[in-house]
């Protein structure tokens, strides 16, 4: 009996809690009578009933009487609870029956609330009853394994990528006549002093010019052929390589060649001929008078003066001949070959009649009278010149060139059929004698721009700048001369006055680091005037290098010039060479000038560093 009231009294307690719990007040659950139901008169199903169990229930004003809580064991388990265990009872919520609204036929939906998800996962002395299965050791060991197979393969593949993956290729240095200077003598037998001189110069080839008569007669007559192996063998001692200039467009009456084709009609195609001893047109030699020759019936030409006949280079037999010479001089040792009057390599066979040309002041006699269209620079000079160009990079393995000495009028004309460059080096326009004598920066200017556009549309070819004689520098004097025109893209020649002056003269030391830096090497090329146009300058810069300024003022005046137009010029910019006529107060080498206010001395040049912008 006692155990009786102390289970109902726990049951108040916990229905106390309950009600404290929640603020809405707790129905008071009633029960309505059920009528009896006729079974003979209706048929009731499984719905109805429910819906008359919910009507009653919801309509009934019964107070439960008694409620057993002993079923299964739950009174039991309510006793034994602790306080805490019956207060979170007491907040669950209660199993509801909702009826009515949108229910129909009787239906009713029952909300048992929110349901704790218990946790059903091994624990953890669950798990390590597998530790040691040798399943799972297994399994473990080849999941390990795996793992730093794939990472220690992932490693090995990031260094074979890095080791074979293709570099950029590093920019291959210029070869040695790129490099320059090159320097001509005048003599054949230089002695020690002058080799020695030449040598100071820091030159990286010397020209030597055979003269034009004896270009065929090298490899056979044994004295040119021994004074040239000797040449080159004195300054290949001194680590300079030898340049041979040749004239190959014509031969002399005593030429092996011409003899035979007076006399033999196959060798004759060598020439330009007619039978007969009527003139075929109106051309003129560069002496003047006619440029035709009766010699026994046939007809020759010779443009170049009396006892020198054109070879049509494009013939076999004539371009045989030239191979040969060129063969026998890189025999005798020579490195470079630099071949004179190019444009007159082909002639026009159909010997049509000249057309005065656009050049005033000249008469009809005169040789500048006359266009020589059908002389110069004809349909297939480029691909005449490729295959010689060809031929002596072979003989050379490499390491020769080819190149025209002349000033070329027509450069679009050394192009071979493929769009390759003809000769390894040209020259073009006039620019060293406009900076010799000129005195205005827009005549240099306009020149210089014209030769860059034609360099840079000619499939890369290489300049050379051929120095003029000292005494045609009227304003500025040599120091000037050299300061603008080393820097310029392509190689300085200096004549042969330069091993007879001193080697400061040229800075060669000076120059040399500059050439051999990456900013000329391989460095872009941009020319300007300053913002009034009274100064010439260009840059030389290539991006992670310092970037070299050069600035030549042709004018008498001081110019105070501004160069803040040029593409990348710093702010400020160091002095890194003045000329011998700079003469500005507190300006001197290390110097520190600003980009908008170089101060330029009259007929002065200099040369600034400067690290580029972006």
């Amino acid at each position: 009996m006692p155990d009786k009231v102390e289970r109902n009294s726990s049951k108040l307690n916990l229905e106390a809690q309950r009600l404290s719990a929640t603020d809405a007040v707790i129905p008071k659950e009633s029960y309505k009578t059920i009528p009896d139901i006729d079974h003979h008169q209706h048929k009731v199903d499984v719905e109805g009933l429910e819906n008359v169990i919910g009507d009653a229930v919801k309509n009934s004003n019964m107070v439960r009487e008694k409620v057993d809580m002993s079923e299964e064991g739950a009174d039991e388990k309510m006793l034994g609870a602790g306080e805490e265990e019956q207060q979170n009872l007491a907040k669950k919520e209660e199993v509801k029956f909702i009826s009515g609204g949108d229910q129909v036929n009787g239906d009713a939906k029952i909300d048992i609330g929110a349901v704790d998800k218990a946790f059903t996962g091994l624990t953890k002395e669950e798990l390590l009853k597998f530790a040691n299965d040798p399943f799972w050791v297994r399994l473990r060991w080849f999941l390990f394994v795996c793992f730093w197979g794939l990472w220690a393969g992932m490693l090995i593949g990031a260094v074979l990528i890095i080791i074979y993956a293709p570099k950029c290729a590093a920019p291959e240095p210029l070869s040695w006549w790129k490099q320059g200077p090159l320097v001509k003598i005048d003599t054949p037998t230089p002695d020690d002093s002058v080799v020695s001189a030449i040598k100071a110069l820091g030159v990286k080839g010397v020209i030597y010019e055979v003269p034009a008569d004896e270009t065929y007669n090298i490899g056979t007559d044994p004295a040119i052929s021994d004074a040239l192996k000797k040449l080159a063998g004195a300054f290949s001692a001194a680590g300079v390589n030898l340049i041979v200039d040749l004239t190959p467009n014509f031969v002399t009456r005593e030429d092996p060649l011409f003899q035979r084709a007076t006399n033999n009609p196959d060798a004759r195609s060598a020439f330009v001929w007619r039978e007969g001893n009527q003139v075929p047109n109106n051309w003129l030699s560069l002496v003047n008078g006619s440029a035709w020759t009766n010699e026994g019936g046939l007809i020759f030409l010779q443009q170049f003066g009396a006892d020198r006949f054109d070879l049509q280079l494009k013939d076999p037999v004539a371009l045989t001949k030239l191979k040969g010479v060129l063969k026998e001089v890189v025999g005798l040792g020579a490195k470079g070959i630099r071949l004179a009057n190019t444009k007159h390599f082909i002639i026009n066979p159909e010997l049509p009649d000249d057309i005065p040309s656009t050049i005033p002041n000249y008469v009809h006699t005169q040789y500048d009278f006359w266009a020589h269209a059908h002389t110069t620079y004809q349909d297939g000079l480029g691909d005449l010149l490729y295959d010689l160009r060809t031929y002596v990079h072979n003989i050379t393995s490499g390491e020769g060139f080819l190149a025209s000495l002349d000033d070329i009028d027509r450069p679009e004309l050394y192009v071979s059929s493929s769009g390759l460059p003809s000769v390894d080096m040209i020259q073009l326009g006039k620019v060293p004698n406009l900076v010799a004598n000129s005195t205005a920066a827009k005549s240099v200017y306009r020149e210089l721009r014209n030769v860059w556009v034609t360099v840079e549309s000619g499939k890369h070819f290489w300049m050379q700048w051929n120095y003029v004689k000292q005494e045609m520098l009227k304003h500025i004097s040599l120091s000037e001369y050299n300061i603008f025109l080393q820097l310029l893209p392509g190689v300085p020649v200096f004549n042969v006055d330069a091993p007879k002056a001193k080697p400061e003269d040229y800075a060669t030391d000076a120059f040399h680091k500059i050439r051999s830096s990456p900013s000329f090497m391989h460095g872009s090329f941009d020319l300007y005037r300053d913002v009034n146009s009274t100064v010439i300058g260009y840059s030389r810069s290539k991006s992670g290098n310092p970037g070299f300024f050069v600035v030549l003022n042709p004018t008498e005046q001081f110019v105070d010039a501004n160069f803040t137009n040029v593409a990348g010029i710093a702010d400020e910019l160091t002095v890194h060479t003045i000329s011998a006529n700079y003469n500005v107060t507190n300006v001197s080498v290390k110097a520190k000038v600003t980009s908008s206010s170089i101060p330029v001395s009259g007929y002065s040049a200099m040369i600034l560093t400067y690290v580029p912008k972006g």
